[in-house]
């Protein structure tokens, strides 16, 4: 609807999981079997490859900004300072946070003093990290590929740049996993193609590319 109100014309739906694959997997990659993991801002996506082809999608309803909700809840603070606290302080693999680091949250724009653990508010992510890793090693389960999958997992998406987090992954799903590097030729714009942020983007950006100078 977004696109279709500015009067832009679309050519083709494509479903962003073979973007994804498109830009951040090789061939052996997806030969031997590998996942992609997109972790978003509501939802986290799965997508899984084997023999060259799509084996497993699946969707899950937990993403980045239920772990900034989890902090804020936690805290009782503003969704402002939890999203702060996330992006710049929180390991979402908790033990590698001093016990006795600390924080005053008045330093982030709360309206009065009030200190608090690192290392708290690290659990806090990753529980829900784990959660949600679980939730994927449910899925990898339904297609018996638990812990079979010899390329691993690949992260991606905003709240895959949350520290930690693919060290979370391969505790729960026992299988390598990386924040994934876009395959593609870097230009001016290197900090944003390789963010993971914007791997959907740049997948979509491709396959458009591909498909015009096909003549598909």
């Amino acid at each position: 609807k977004a696109v279709l109100r500015t009067g832009i014309e679309m050519n083709e739906l494509v479903y962003s999981p073979l973007c994804l694959a498109d830009v951040l997997t090789s061939s052996r990659q997806k030969d031997v079997g590998v996942a992609i993991v997109n972790i978003g801002a509501s939802t986290t996506s799965l997508a899984v490859y084997e023999e060259g082809d799509l084996l497993h999608s699946a969707v899950i309803p937990i993403g980045a900004d239920h772990i900034t909700s989890d902090i804020a809840i936690g805290l009782r603070t503003s969704l402002e300072i939890a999203d702060i606290l996330k992006r710049q302080y929180v390991n979402a693999a908790a033990q590698n946070v001093n016990k006795f680091q600390d924080i005053d949250l008045q330093s982030l724009g709360a309206p009065s003093s009030e200190v608090v653990s690192l290392r708290f508010i690290s659990d806090i992510a990753q529980a829900r990290v784990e959660e949600m890793f679980e939730r994927i090693e449910q899925e990898l389960k339904s297609v018996d590929r638990s812990g079979m999958l010899p390329a691993g997992v690949l992260l991606t998406g905003g709240g895959a740049k949350l520290e930690g987090v693919p060290e979370v992954a391969k505790q729960v799903l026992r299988l390598p996993a990386v924040v994934a590097q876009a395959q593609v030729p870097l230009t001016a714009l290197e900090d944003v193609l390789q963010d993971p942020a914007f791997s959907t983007a740049l997948g979509l950006v491709r396959w458009g590319f591909e498909t015009e100078r096909n003549g598909d």
